[in-house]
């Protein structure tokens, strides 16, 4: 069988990772996809081949022409902007939602008033058009806010806000200075809750969801908390798509995975198939907060799997992905069964740090960042560890080059959580992002904290 990957990411190589595990597939295409993956034993031997195409015309000659046999979308934006529609009505079957339903993820109020309707926990919040009165808003409640972006943002729409001038300063920023463009034309503030990130996915089929009985937990903000400078110089802690995560989660016990899918997640899907009437088929994914008194909130709700969430997951699922693929198109996930195997995994995610510009310095990620940095030390990798590519590129001379923030991840599994830590950590460290313009000084940075 054929498989093609829709998207350029690490959540993306990953998933085409997976696909070339299966037993049933020949061929993984990863579309648009980076040039890190040829520098991969599945992109060397051909297993997993890059073709550059972006129009949704195109991929859909290209899937008729190939014979690909399940497409799956793994980001957002295209899900967003229609490609499973273009690929349904040329009849290829494919893994994400239609256009319409994307507005579970692209619109913060649509999906808080859905969760309010049908009695889903979830913070208390107000929703604004006009910054006046979002600024008066936080001027008279008595508690933190998170002041969100109503609209996709690329994981960083949410900013944490302290007192009522960091509240009205991220009104500013979202509703005036737009710097998440027209998704911030709206905004949601809601109350900031205290606790523990769980993330949690589920596949539906249209007919059945197939929740993952397997948690991660996600690091979104840029900084270990210790590092105060780094903070101090950005103005805070800010949120970003992800700087690591571990799997299986330390506090998910089996009663709570229960107490999830009944309190949450069956009520969501009950209202998505039989009260929207969406024919959804796709991945949900739940962003959960656990607070010290075992209270659940839904944060957030959306249409993919996570990064670097999936990262670790698929390491640890040993069902076949091709045939979980395969059930959600034909409306049979109730015939998988679910298999996890034994170890911890933990994915830490290689950053652009300081560098050295032809006019004064990048701070590096989340902010103003450096390009074209080579990637030195990938051979010396232990066996066993994985690397996803995501910010990539390739240059003639130095090979493998830094093109993004968010760089690549370095995933390590072992029978203990700490085990799977010391092997990441071990690893990482093997690599050097080059800054010429800097005496090739190292400018990669990392969180040293994921799985603490």
């Amino acid at each position: 069988m054929k498989v093609l990957v829709y998207g350029s990411g690490g959540r993306d190589h990953c998933l085409a990772d997976s696909y070339g595990d299966s037993q049933h597939v020949d061929k993984v295409y990863l579309v648009p996809g980076n040039p890190g993956v040829r520098y991969t034993p599945k992109g060397q031997r051909g297993l997993i081949e890059l073709v550059d195409l972006r129009d949704f015309g195109a991929v859909a000659d290209f899937c008729a022409e190939n014979q690909v046999d399940l497409v799956d979308v793994g980001s957002e934006n295209p899900l967003e902007e229609g490609l499973i529609d273009v690929l349904n009505d040329r009849g290829i079957r494919t893994i994400g939602p239609k256009k319409e339903y994307v507005k579970i993820e692209s619109e913060r109020a649509f999906t808080d008033d859905l969760l309010k309707k049908i009695g889903v926990p979830k913070p208390e919040y107000e929703v604004f058009d006009e910054p006046g009165k979002a600024k008066d808003y936080v001027r008279n409640i008595g508690y933190q806010v998170v002041v969100k972006a109503n609209g996709l943002a690329a994981g960083k729409g949410a900013i944490v806000c302290e007192d009522v001038s960091d509240a009205e300063v991220a009104v500013e920023r979202i509703m005036v200075e737009k710097v998440f463009g027209d998704s911030g034309n709206r905004v949601v503030i809601e109350e900031r809750k205290y606790g523990t990130e769980i993330s949690f996915f589920a596949y539906l089929d249209g007919k059945h969801a197939w929740p993952l009985r397997m948690f991660a937990q996600d690091y979104k903000p840029a900084f270990d908390p210790d590092d105060t400078e780094a903070i101090e110089k950005f103005g805070g802690n800010l949120n970003t798509g992800g700087t690591g995560c571990y799997c299986p989660h330390k506090l998910v016990t089996p009663w709570l995975v229960n107490r999830i899918i009944k309190e949450i997640v069956n009520p969501t899907v009950n209202e998505i198939y039989n009260h929207l009437g969406w024919d959804y088929k796709g991945v949900l994914y739940f962003g959960l907060n656990l607070d010290p008194y075992e209270s659940l909130d839904v944060f957030e709700i959306n249409v993919r799997h996570g990064d670097p969430e999936w990262e670790v997951l698929a390491r640890k699922l040993s069902t076949d992905l091709y045939e979980i693929g395969s059930a959600v198109c034909d409306g049979t996930l109730d015939t998988i069964k679910q298999v996890w195997n034994k170890q911890h995994y933990v994915d830490v995610i290689a950053m652009e740090g300081r560098s050295k510009a032809s006019r004064g310095w990048n701070k590096g990620y989340p902010g103003r960042y450096g390009k074209g940095h080579q990637i030195a030390g990938l051979e010396e990798l232990e066996k066993g560890v994985s690397v996803y590519f995501a910010g990539v590129d390739e240059n003639q001379e130095k090979g493998l080059v830094t093109y993004g923030g968010r760089v690549l991840h370095v995933i390590a599994g072992d029978p203990t959580l700490e085990g799977a830590r010391e092997k990441a950590y071990r690893n990482i460290e093997k690599l050097t992002f080059v800054d010429h313009n800097n005496n090739g000084a190292n400018c990669m940075r990392y969180r040293k904290t994921i799985g603490l």
